[in-house]
């Protein structure tokens, strides 16, 4: 009786650790649901778009291993419950903002607080789960909720939209993690490194800094073109980022171990992880507008096509280590990447007619369902690859790939997309040039079905060109695959 008692205990305590992932992952996609409905009201600029989505996401990515060395020596539990409640709060002021600022501002608190919650919560789950059996089977249910989260991101977005303004996005977050103050102290334990290094501040602060250095240089560049501060910035966050590479190798104890990056199995894998999170951030954005703003679509009509991306994304992650037990890995993961691959192509055909909603659907269903199945295993083999006296910073380097992996895509191609959009339009200084979202309303607010015609067929020769992006991205990432940087047994 006892021994069933703990077993329930413990699954209320992964559910528990699982609630905030939920919206964490959420919260990385589903702005871009609420983009189109935020940018009326707010009127940001293309610039502003881009930083509204991935100021959560970079600081999600370059914080994570700097707030997993706080919980390591406050409590796992403590930093949850302290980011919970910093997350709530940001979420408030972002759904209440009156300029794009703060929402940038909101979001990238948010980031921050949702960045200690995963490591925290995956050294927890370590904790419950002694048994090797049972710590897989719950980890493959928590990244199962973190992977369904940001496929059912829109859907949720879509909902809420439909009835309330685009704050609502933000304000879910608030009730979820009341919840999770409320029952995280009363199911899990509390626990800490008694060995865990000192904060590295500088590093912290190195990373963050190139990071964002480089991320500003290349915005500034598709909305002002290459002035003499997006090279300033630019060479600031290569500087930055070589001395943090500096200052890491010559660390008893660095943020980031980047020596495990020096064995080739593991750096491939890793290079594989990035490149994937980079196409999958960076086309998430495209098919939330291509829907709304090409096809005409409302948030909860756009979401009711995400259901194919949501059931397989899902299926997969639990297929993937099945077919591992019965395939080499490397079979799996070749065959989950042209899967991808063909996700990807249909993207790169996708028209302005309606047979578009389709087709969409079917690439992200398709991308989702190779990159469910393929990631686990990729994640597993970095891992398992290093050293067992490194395998908690080989963890931490496939997680931070993954998440900088989105945030770079969300950057690089919204900025690729905002470039083609722009030549194809060739309205130079209109309106309308600023971003498709300023058309679609430009054109409706005039009138003008020839500029609304125009606008959403440039937009969609963006979409192919992401397509066309992601395709090249995925042969890259096969020809990592068969070098051998997974296991082919």
């Amino acid at each position: 009786m006892n021994t069933l008692t703990d077993v329930r205990r413990r699954r209320w305590a992964l559910a528990a650790l699982a609630l905030p992932t939920l919206l964490v992952a959420i919260d990385i996609s589903v702005m871009g649901v609420a983009l189109p409905s935020l940018a009326r009201d707010l009127h940001p600029s293309a610039a502003e778009l881009l930083w509204i989505i991935d100021s959560y996401n970079f600081l999600v990515a370059g914080s994570m291993l700097a707030t997993g060395a706080i919980g390591d020596r406050i409590g796992r539990r403590r930093m949850i419950l302290i980011c919970a409640a910093v997350f709530a709060a940001a979420s408030a002021v972002g759904a209440f903002a009156t300029t794009p600022l703060l929402v940038i501002l909101a979001r990238a608190v948010m980031g921050m607080a949702g960045s200690a919650i995963m490591p925290a919560s995956m050294s927890l789950i370590g904790v419950l789960f002694t048994d090797t059996r049972a710590r897989i089977q719950a980890m493959g249910a928590y990244m199962t909720v973190f992977l369904g989260g940001m496929a059912v991101a829109p859907f949720v977005g879509g909902l809420l939209l439909a009835h309330f303004w685009w704050g609502s996005v933000f304000l879910v977050g608030v009730p979820v993690m009341a919840v999770t103050i409320a029952v995280v102290p009363r199911l899990l334990p509390e626990t800490r490194s008694e060995q865990a290094p000192r904060i590295d501040l500088l590093s912290t602060a190195q990373s963050l800094a190139a990071i964002l250095a480089i991320v500003y240089a290349l915005k500034a560049w598709v909305n002002d073109g290459a002035t003499a501060s997006v090279w300033l910035a630019l060479t600031a966050g290569i500087v930055l980022a070589a001395l943090f590479a500096r200052r890491q190798r010559r660390l008893d104890n660095p943020l980031l171990d980047l020596s495990l990056i020096g064995t080739p199995a593991v750096a491939r894998t890793l290079a594989a992880l990035f490149l994937t999170s980079v196409i999958m951030g960076g086309s998430s954005l495209f098919f939330n507008l291509y829907l709304q703003d090409v096809q005409g679509l409302t948030p909860l009509e756009a979401a009711w096509w995400t259901l194919p991306q949501i059931v397989l994304m899902i299926a997969a992650s639990n297929l993937g280590p099945w077919l591992n037990r019965h395939l080499p890995q490397r079979t799996v993961v070749l065959a989950m990447l042209l899967v991808m691959t063909l996700g990807f192509i249909l993207y790169a055909f996708l028209p302005v007619t309606w047979a578009g909603r389709p087709l969409a659907a079917a690439g992200a269903a398709l991308a989702a369902f190779g990159i469910g199945a393929a990631f686990p295993l990729l994640m597993d083999h970095v891992i398992s690859a290093a050293p067992p006296q490194r395998a908690g910073a080989g963890a931490a380097l496939a997680q931070v790939s993954n998440e900088l992996g989105i945030a770079v895509g969300l950057t690089v191609l919204g900025s690729l997309g905002t470039v083609v959009y722009r030549a194809r339009l060739d309205l130079p200084g209109t309106t309308a040039a600023g971003s498709v979202v300023d058309g679609v309303r430009d054109a409706t607010a005039r009138g003008d079905l020839h500029l609304l015609a125009g606008v959403r067929a440039a937009f969609t020769d963006a979409c192919n060109v992401v397509g066309l992006a992601g395709v090249a991205v995925l042969l890259l990432v096969l020809a990592l695959t068969r070098r051998g940087h997974v296991r082919s047994d």
